[in-house]
């Protein structure tokens, strides 16, 4: 064998073991899960799973199937990234692609639908589809000033845990929202988080209806203008005393609303005629625009991010009663700072303010819940849109859910495709470190050295 045979052979036999050990790694890193073979460094982190989705992947005890339905070479790759997250987090789930180009006798058998995550339950016999375009929303409104549709958010946490949870239950809610006193309509945002936490939701007039319907497990009233009738007052005061339960969005009002503040009276909470301010924790100047103090202890605060604000705009303003009648207590869950106020037209009453409470009155035959936020601006859409990193909508759905013991808040909403802002409670000093301080010295430096440089 000559030298440059023995060589060729070290070199061929070299390739073999670097190809093979190629081939090995790639094996190894195909079965990774899917959070390590591809890092989240989208800017809103849409394939990161919060605890919301862990929890409930946690508690699973039913096997699951997640199919991805379409054709493989079209599938945004965001999506199948997405959704084998859940396949990593729980050994109940399966996750599997059905080509509906080559195999479109699979997408009949399964009764699911073209361009869609469907997602079945054996046990349950449940199943749940989910269009691709209920995943990734496209702002169409953008068309008419840049020509083409522009892709706005990322649902796909939201809509696969609402479809895990509701696949897997049996648990179904009846949620009543009056109408016929200027109520506020409830935005697309919250009618859709609702939805994920199968709560159906019913509009209700109870001066046409005469009554509050037998199957009502949750009496909504979203900021009403005008007052309650004694016909309605009555109606939900006995609703309440058969152990219902109501949330009421207050609001502001110029009109006085005797009857509803009777009602809330006999909880132990009185609605004050005037707006709150804070001068401590505002948003821009302007203290109207609070960031609610959020006590701890209460079943609605429960799993809120800490590092997140709440905001709320042109609040009323609420007290607790001295006395509370019998039997009620009452928890707030959201306030005014110490530098809270009360203002009036012709006056300011400096204090802390209630901003948001739960009070629970013991019955004979179990317990009432009367559960009120004093402005809707917590659910407000413009808001809640133009800054996607508050807490507003986790603490409301938290508050609707915990009238029920059998239903968990696993309404989790969309995260914007867009640039998201952060919210800063107080410029203060450090706006003017970081526009006035740094810029003139950074100046004053560049300035010296130029002198220096140009001397020598």
């Amino acid at each position: 064998m000559t030298r440059k045979l023995k060589k060729g052979g070290y070199t061929a036999i070299l390739s073999v073991i670097v190809i093979a050990a190629v081939v090995i790694f790639n094996m190894i890193i195909g079965r990774l899960p899917e959070k390590v073979r591809q890092w989240d460094m989208s800017s809103t982190q849409i394939y990161t799973l919060g605890q919301t989705t862990k929890d409930l992947l946690k508690g699973l005890d039913k096997d699951i199937t997640i199919y991805v339905v379409g054709d493989p070479a079209v599938v945004d790759k965001r999506i199948t990234s997405f959704v084998k997250r859940y396949e990593d987090l729980s050994s109940h789930i399966k996750v599997e692609t059905v080509d509906s180009v080559l195999h479109p006798d699979q997408l009949n058998q399964l009764k699911a639908q073209d361009d869609a995550l469907f997602v079945k339950c054996e046990a349950t016999n449940k199943t749940e589809s989910i269009p691709f375009t209920s995943i990734i929303k496209m702002d169409e409104s953008s068309y008419y000033y840049t020509g083409q549709s522009q892709e706005s958010q990322f649902d796909g946490e939201g809509q696969l845990t609402s479809a895990i949870s509701h696949v897997t239950s049996d648990v179904e809610k009846k949620v009543y929202v009056t109408e016929g006193h200027g109520e506020a309509v409830l935005g697309a945002t919250v009618s859709d988080m609702l939805k994920k936490s199968n709560l159906t939701v019913t509009s209700l007039n109870l001066l046409t209806k005469g009554s509050i319907p037998k199957d009502c497990e949750l009496l909504l009233l979203n900021a009403p203008v005008s007052d309650l009738a004694d016909d309605e007052k009555k109606m939900i005061s006995e609703f309440l005393d058969k152990g219902g339960n109501v949330l009421l969005l207050a609001g502001y009002s110029e009109k006085e609303r005797p009857n509803l503040n009777q009602l809330m009276n006999a909880y132990g909470l009185n609605l004050e005629n005037g707006l709150a301010a804070d001068t401590k924790n505002f948003y821009q100047n302007n203290p109207y625009y609070i960031f609610p103090t959020i006590p701890s202890g209460s079943e609605v605060t429960n799993g809120l991010d800490t590092k997140s604000a709440s905001l709320v705009l042109q609040s009323a303003a609420m007290t607790q009663l001295k006395a509370l009648p019998e039997g009620v207590e009452v928890t707030p869950f959201m306030k005014t700072s110490e530098k809270g106020m009360l203002v009036t037209a012709d006056k300011q009453t400096p204090g802390t303010y209630i901003l948001g409470a739960v009070a629970e009155k013991t019955l004979d035959s179990g317990t009432a819940r009367f559960t009120v936020l004093s402005t809707p601006s917590l659910i407000d859409e413009g808001l809640n849109t133009s800054f996607t990193n508050l807490n507003n909508l986790n603490l409301f759905m938290n508050a609707v859910t915990a009238n029920f013991d059998d239903v968990a808040n696993v309404s989790i909403p969309a995260k914007s495709l867009a640039v998201t802002y952060n919210t800063v409670t107080r410029g203060g000093l450090w706006g003017i470190l970081f526009i006035f301080v740094i810029p003139v010295i950074t100046l004053a430096v560049g300035l010296v050295i130029f002198m220096k440089r140009r001397r020598l």
